[in-house]
């Protein structure tokens, strides 16, 4: 699996994650708050074993659901446009928690200053 964080000229956190030949585009609206609001989530993985987090975005939003059993990480994103579509399958796929945590670390600091 592999996860990589940029922003762009709208202001807008683009993840981008990958695993083999599937790739997930993953947006938020508010690249502060995103950023803060999936750390949160990887910290309520590493203490309760669950995590969640919501990222707005025009048209609906995403769903962070992160698992951790052990040292195995869970990530599944979903995706809504609205209570009458439910909630659609973006990606699913396991990975090293303290890989995915330091991953994650690494590509927020990485953001322009006025992003993250």
């Amino acid at each position: 699996m592999d996860l990589s964080l940029a922003s762009d000229e709208f202001a807008r956190l683009i993840c981008t994650l990958q695993d083999g030949s599937t790739t997930a585009t993953v947006t938020a609206s508010n690249v502060p708050a995103a950023g803060r609001d999936l750390l949160a989530a990887v910290d309520g993985a590493q203490a309760d074993g669950a995590g969640e987090c919501w990222w707005e975005e025009q048209g609906g939003e995403y769903r962070w659901m992160l698992r951790r059993d052990g040292n195995r990480l869970t990530v599944v994103v979903l995706w809504s446009s609205g209570t009458i579509t439910g909630w659609q399958h973006v990606f699913r796929q396991e990975c090293d928690f303290d890989w995915f945590r330091g991953r994650l670390r690494a590509e927020l600091d990485a953001l322009p200053a006025t992003s993250a």
